[in-house]
C-alpha cells in the first residue's frame, strides 16, 4: 500500500464511521478493542476504592480523634485522682500528727491523773494514818487517865509525867554507864508505867495490840527486871490485830487488857491492896 492509498482509505473512513469499528476489530484485536473497558472498569474500582478508603480513614480518624478524647478524659481523672490521693495523704499525715499530739496529751493526762490519785491516795493514807495516830493518842491518854479505875487502885502514870520520870532514873541508875539501851528495850518510852508496892506494871497501849506491842512491853519490863525491879509486862487496848497475837503474849508472858477482858495476871494485881513503893 502507498501512501495515496492510506490517504484515500483515511478519507473513506471519515465518510462512512461506522467501518471505524470493523477497522479497529481487524487491526486492533478483542483483547485491544476491550481495553477501554478494563481502564474504566479500573477507574471505576479505583474510584470506589478511594471512596471507601477516604470513608474508612474518616471513620479512623473520627475514632483517633475519640480514643484521643477518651484518653484525655483519662488522663484528667488520672490528674484530679492524683491530686485527691495527695490531698488525703496530706489529711492523713496531718490526722496521724493530730493523733499522735492526742496520744501524747492523753498521756499526760493519765500520767497527771495517775500522780493525782497517788497524791490522793497518799493524802488519804497520811490522813487516815494521822487520825488513827490522834485516835490512838486520845486512846492512850485516855488509858493513862483511866489507870486508877483499870488496875484498881495504885500509882504511875506516863513515863513523860515527872515523878515516874524520877523513879525511872533512879531504877536505871544501876545500869552500867556503858550500857545504851534500844527504844525496844527502853522503859522510860513505855506508854505507863505503873505499880502498888513492890509490883511494877509496863504498859503498852494501842487500840489493836499487835506483836510488836507484846514484844516491847515483855523487852522494857525485862530492862527493869535486869536492875531488880519486880516488872510485869501489859498490854492494853480494844482488839487483838489477829488470833496469833494472843497465843504470842501467852507464850512471852504478857498479861493484858484486851477487849473488856482481863489476864490472870492483871486481875491478882487489880486485887492489891498495899501502900505505893517510896
Amino acid at each position: 500500500m502507498v501512501v495515496e492509498d492510506l490517504h484515500d482509505l483515511i478519507r473513506l473512513l471519515e465518510a462512512h464511521p461506522e467501518w471505524r469499528a470493523e477497522l479497529r476489530k481487524v487491526l486492533l484485536g478483542d483483547d485491544l478493542l476491550q481495553l477501554p473497558a478494563v481502564v474504566r472498569e479500573i477507574a471505576d474500582l479505583q474510584r470506589v476504592y478511594s471512596e471507601r478508603h477516604s470513608e474508612e480513614m474518616a471513620q479512623i480518624r473520627a475514632t483517633l480523634a475519640e480514643v484521643v478524647r477518651i484518653q484525655q478524659r483519662h488522663s484528667e481523672i488520672l490528674e484530679r485522682h492524683s491530686e485527691i490521693l495527695q490531698r488525703h495523704s496530706e489529711i492523713l499525715e496531718r490526722h496521724s500528727e493530730e493523733m499522735a499530739q492526742i496520744r501524747t496529751t492523753l498521756a499526760e493526762l493519765a500520767e497527771a491523773q495517775r500522780r493525782t490519785s497517788e497524791g490522793l491516795f497518799r493524802l488519804v493514807e497520811w490522813q487516815r494514818g494521822e487520825a488513827g495516830r490522834r485516835e490512838g493518842e486520845r486512846y492512850e491518854q485516855q488509858t493513862v487517865r483511866r489507870a486508877v479505875s483499870l488496875f484498881q487502885g495504885g500509882e504511875g502514870g506516863s513515863a513523860e509525867q515527872p515523878h515516874v520520870q524520877s523513879l525511872l532514873d533512879r531504877w536505871l541508875s544501876t545500869l552500867p554507864s556503858d550500857k545504851m539501851l534500844d527504844a525496844m528495850r527502853d522503859p522510860s518510852l513505855a506508854d505507863i508505867i505503873w505499880w502498888k508496892g513492890q509490883e511494877v506494871l509496863v504498859v503498852e497501849v494501842s487500840q489493836k495490840v499487835n506483836g510488836s506491842d507484846v514484844r516491847r512491853a515483855r523487852q522494857r519490863a525485862d530492862t527493869l527486871r535486869e536492875v531488880g525491879v519486880n516488872a510485869t509486862p501489859v498490854v492494853v487496848g480494844e482488839e487483838w490485830a489477829t488470833g496469833d497475837t494472843l497465843i504470842l503474849a501467852q507464850q512471852e508472858g504478857v498479861e493484858w487488857i484486851v477487849g473488856g477482858s482481863f489476864s490472870a495476871g492483871v486481875l491478882r494485881f487489880r486485887r492489891l491492896r498495899v501502900e505505893a513503893v517510896g
